[in-house]
């Protein structure tokens, strides 16, 4: 991408992620957002099929750049932490993108990256995973989607409850999950 487009894109990620924090994500429109990144129409539709969809890549790359702990800690939790302190700093956006539950785009961007965090912790601690899934792939899917959807539907429940104490849900959801991935 040149330097032009990235600059567009990043104005664009900036103008939702401002806009979607004090507005529904439903009633949120492509010229909002435009007038708001200094931006016209075609540009946005560039780099957007959706406000909805340009806020979960917005999301989706604060959401990497969270996850980024993964790698350098030895307790699943660090991971949980650093993502829900990101979707702490984003709660207002987050909530405005429910309806009861979050939009089908930005569920999917909190969910694919929920399964890669699992998947490459699971790569780094090969000792955890249980013989019945180390050895049949597609059972490993199943259980990291079943966490990874699991995870998801916590932070849904976290976020209604207007609840911000982050050490606390890390422990209730390190609770629910299967103790596995806590070894």
């Amino acid at each position: 991408m040149d330097a032009r487009s990235r600059r567009s894109r990043e104005s664009l990620r900036a103008a939702v992620l401002l806009l979607a924090g004090s507005t529904p994500i439903t009633e949120l429109t492509a010229s909002a957002i435009c007038v708001h990144a200094g931006l016209t129409r075609d540009t946005f539709y560039r780099h957007a099929d959706s406000p909805v969809s340009l806020l979960a890549d917005a999301l989706s790359a604060e959401i990497d750049a969270a996850m980024t702990v993964l790698p350098h800690t030895d307790a699943i939790g660090d991971g949980e932490r650093a993502l829900l302190e990101h979707v702490r700093r984003r709660a207002d956006v987050y909530r405005g993108a429910m309806h009861p539950l979050l939009a089908a785009p930005v569920r999917s961007t909190l969910e694919r990256s929920i399964r890669a965090g699992l998947v490459l912790w699971a790569e780094l601690h090969p000792a955890i995973v249980p013989s019945e899934f180390a050895t049949e792939a597609a059972a490993m899917r199943i259980a990291v989607a079943y966490a990874a959807a699991g995870t998801v539907g916590a932070i849904e429940e976290w976020l209604r409850s207007e609840d911000d104490d982050i050490e606390r849900a890390v422990r209730l959801i390190l609770a629910a999950s299967p103790e596995w991935w806590l070894r």
